[in-house]
């Protein structure tokens, strides 16, 4: 019997500790937004550009991977890529100027994202029976990263350390894993698309109006999420008056509810279909981060940030193990389709935010945000009601 059908366990977890150390960098900009902007001399409105930078190369590198994620062999696409994104960081560990900084920035997210495509269709294919479960589990890693990068920055900004040995140290750390994700995964056979147990095969073109639902509803969430990152540091310091400390704090509990969210929604695939899960998740994440926000309170709005992480932090792993059931033997074209929105989301309601905080102040760009939520639930209802899933 072949290795990777005798035993997956190795490589799969690897890959979880190799998605941990790749989400605690994607908290670090928003975290050090005014950091960076004091170091760079840039308005606070001009802060979503470091977003931008890092989603913008998530798109290229989300647009490359639909030539490989199909005709090469996943777990060797999982190194190259995870090598580039630990390369860059190294390379904004030394680095001195800021057009230096941005393309670093560029060439990072690239990486990250092609790896993350990857490595999302890599443990779908290495675990095809309960791929739910799986995916969760995979995304639930990315959340504990996430909730760590607050943790790591402000650490070593007490330590006395400089920013950029941050990323610096990041950066060394995944070079080493990349060591190890190499050791591990020798000896498997090559990757093949293998359909879920409880799945039929898929017929037709991945270009259907229930894919595109899917895009739609990942171009929302996402655009969230990673607004939450960008911007729910400043918001916590400048509209309610925290040390920032406090303020990254918020960003960390947000994450911590996004963790628990994909560790119960892992137990819960087993029981229920993971569009139900999905739509009802974002109903009460959405209910609770809008309110938290309109009421201008300091503790409702930290109720409705954790609220959103804890009820609609499941919805990326969610949303993709649909698509992924949908159509189990194209994973590699479904996973472009729907990684390019969850990049797209996350350059285009960042954004949108810094313009509203230019128009009407970080009030307005954090109801931004609620509202953005509030139609990845739409979308996730019409989904499910019209009975796409």
């Amino acid at each position: 019997m072949k290795q990777n059908e005798k035993n997956t366990l190795p490589i799969t977890v690897v890959l979880y500790i190799l998605m941990f150390f790749y989400a605690v960098f994607t908290t670090m900009p928003g975290t050090q937004l005014l950091v960076l902007t004091g170091e760079f001399g840039l308005a606070l409105s001009e802060g979503g550009v470091f977003t931008v930078a890092v989603n913008g190369g998530c798109i290229l590198g989300i647009a490359a991977s639909v030539f490989f994620l199909d005709r090469y062999d996943k777990k060797y696409l999982v190194l190259g890529s995870y090598l580039l994104f630990g390369g860059m960081l190294v390379g904004i560990g030394v680095s001195e100027s800021y057009f230096g900084f941005l393309m670093l920035l560029v060439l990072a997210g690239a990486g990250m994202k092609f790896f993350d495509s990857s490595a999302n269709a890599c443990v779908s294919g290495l675990n095809p029976k309960n791929s739910g479960f799986y995916m969760n589990l995979l995304h639930c890693s990315f959340g504990i990263g996430a909730f760590a990068g607050p943790v790591f920055t402000t650490a070593l900004t007490d330590m006395g350390m400089e920013w950029r040995q941050s990323y610096l140290l990041l950066g060394m750390a995944a070079v080493l894993m990349c060591v190890v994700y190499g050791w591990v995964q020798k000896g498997y056979a090559p990757l093949r698309e293998r359909p879920r147990a409880d799945s039929p095969a898929a017929e037709g073109s991945v270009f259907q109006g229930r894919v595109f639902c899917l895009m739609a509803l990942l171009l929302c969430y996402c655009g969230h999420q990673i607004g939450i990152n960008s911007w729910l540091p400043a918001y916590m310091q400048e509209e309610m008056g925290t040390g920032a400390a406090m303020a990254n704090l918020s960003v960390s509990a947000f994450w911590i509810g996004l963790i628990l969210s994909r560790l119960v929604s892992a137990v819960l695939t087993r029981r229920f279909p993971e569009v139900k899960i999905l739509s009802r998740g974002l109903l009460l994440g959405a209910a609770g981060l809008l309110i938290g926000i309109l009421s201008r309170n300091f503790l409702l709005t930290m109720a409705g940030v954790v609220a959103s992480g804890l009820f609609a932090g499941a919805a990326i792993p969610l949303t993709l193990t649909i698509g992924y059931g949908w159509f189990p033997g194209k994973v590699g074209k479904i996973s472009t389709l729907l990684f390019l929105c969850i990049a797209g989301g996350a350059v285009a309601l960042p954004w949108l935010m810094g313009l509203c905080v230019e128009a009407g102040g970080l009030f307005a760009s954090m109801v931004l945000d609620g509202v953005s939520l509030a139609g990845a639930a739409v979308i996730a209802f019409l989904v499910e009601y019209r009975k796409m899933a």
